[in-house]
């Protein structure tokens, strides 16, 4: 990725900004009521078709629609896309049930999950106001990040595909889209800056936005939703 895209992108996710969030999994959008906010993303972010790829070289093909996302291999699951980092303190029981929830219903529950780097943001804004921002100190920086979301996931046991937001374009491109699609750049409960994380994206079987929610939520209630979910998708297929 060029050096150019990648201070574009420090930029665009400074003026977001987000933060741990201290609500429980409230609700915040009904289905379907999202709308896409990425009229002030650059031209090469606004593509409806992306290849982005997981920290362990995976790659996973999407598109970006006005209801939503529509993943690999989702048609026929409910899919969650759920937004964190790697110092976000609730984050790490949040993935566990996530996988939890993965593998009580592993033929109808898809998940993919974006890690946003803010570790890796930190350095790369320091190289930039250092004037030391070349392209192999970069690549250092971002290779550096994968293997050190690849061990997390090695030490909470968790199966699902991460993606990394500065590893290419097509991981960029994507998660801007996400958070402005998302109005990710708003208040949500307690927080005072950004969305709050976790945030969890739930798609229903078409690709469609079925809910969102910041923060964890409790853990039996969380299942019976999703639960819930698969029986209305279901029924109506």
């Amino acid at each position: 990725m060029k050096l150019i895209q990648i201070f574009t992108a420090l930029v665009l996710l400074a003026s977001l900004g987000y933060a741990e969030s201290a609500t429980t999994g409230k609700k915040l959008l009904k289905p379907d009521s999202t709308k896409k906010q990425t009229k002030k993303l650059p031209a090469w972010m606004l593509q409806d078709e992306f290849t982005v790829s997981t920290v362990d070289g995976k790659r996973i093909h999407l598109l970006s629609t006005k209801k939503g996302f529509t993943f690999d291999d989702s048609k026929g699951k409910v899919t969650l896309l759920v937004v964190w980092k790697m110092d976000c303190k609730s984050c790490p029981k949040w993935l566990e049930e996530i996988e939890a929830l993965q593998q009580a219903f592993p033929n109808k529950v898809k998940v993919v999950a974006l890690e946003m780097g803010n570790t890796q943001k930190k350095q790369l804004e320091k190289l930039v106001k250092q004037k030391k921002a070349s392209g192999k100190a970069v690549k250092r920086i971002i290779e550096k990040n994968e293997s050190n979301i690849k061990a997390f996931a090695k030490k909470h046991h968790l199966n699902f595909p991460i993606i990394s937001v500065l590893s290419n374009q097509g991981n960029l491109a994507f998660t801007m889209q996400t958070l402005y699609k998302y109005q990710f750049n708003k208040p949500r409960g307690k927080a005072k800056r950004g969305g709050g994380l976790p945030f969890t994206v739930v798609f229903g079987y078409e690709g469609q936005t079925a809910g969102i929610t910041a923060g964890i939520s409790d853990k039996k209630a969380y299942k019976a939703y999703i639960q819930k979910l698969i029986a209305h998708y279901d029924k109506k297929n």
